[in-house]
């Protein structure tokens, strides 16, 4: 029987940079053999494609299927599904195949999550201290990361070993 994905958040404020950084992570964990699927939970109503979406930005970096979940509409692989958005726990059926599941946002979800802090952000409170399921920190600064391992944001190869070792 297959062994079920592991979820990994990507967590932070407003443009601390999550998108850009799973678009890294996801070719990087390609490369180690691993099946990436990525769920993205927006504030925004659901766009139609144009090239530009994070479903789309990470679908490019090669997940095999994206999930984004928007206040009152779904979609999956960018194309809207029947039905009011599911919780993240609903989402198991769909992510069967997958080695490793990113999720962006859902901050309170109880997931391993890593932080991404940037120091331009315009939101400075750091999630860590008070969020147990936080496992890592990544900052573009020399952030407190209260113990846990911290990785340069530039840092994809160390974040994706990161999340590899999480998955075997």
């Amino acid at each position: 029987m297959a062994r079920p994905p592991v979820f990994i958040g990507i967590v932070g404020w407003k443009n601390s940079g999550k998108t850009t950084l799973i678009e890294r992570l996801i070719p990087l964990l390609v490369r180690r053999g691993l099946k990436v699927m990525t769920i993205k939970h927006t504030h925004h109503e659901l766009r139609p494609p144009d090239g530009k979406t994070d479903g789309e930005r990470h679908a490019r970096a090669g997940a095999i299927k994206t999930i984004v979940i928007a206040p009152g509409a779904w979609e999956m692989s960018g194309r809207r599904q029947a039905g009011a958005p599911p919780e993240l726990a609903e989402l198991s059926p769909h992510v069967a195949g997958a080695d490793v599941v990113i999720v962006e946002g859902f901050k309170s979800a109880p997931i391993p999550k890593i932080e991404v802090r940037l120091e331009a952000s315009p939101t400075q409170n750091p999630l860590a201290p008070h969020d147990t399921r936080i496992v890592a920190v990544a900052a573009n600064y020399r952030a407190d990361s209260a113990g846990l391992p911290r990785f340069d944001l530039d840092d994809a190869e160390g974040i994706a070993a990161f999340i590899a070792a999480l998955a075997k």
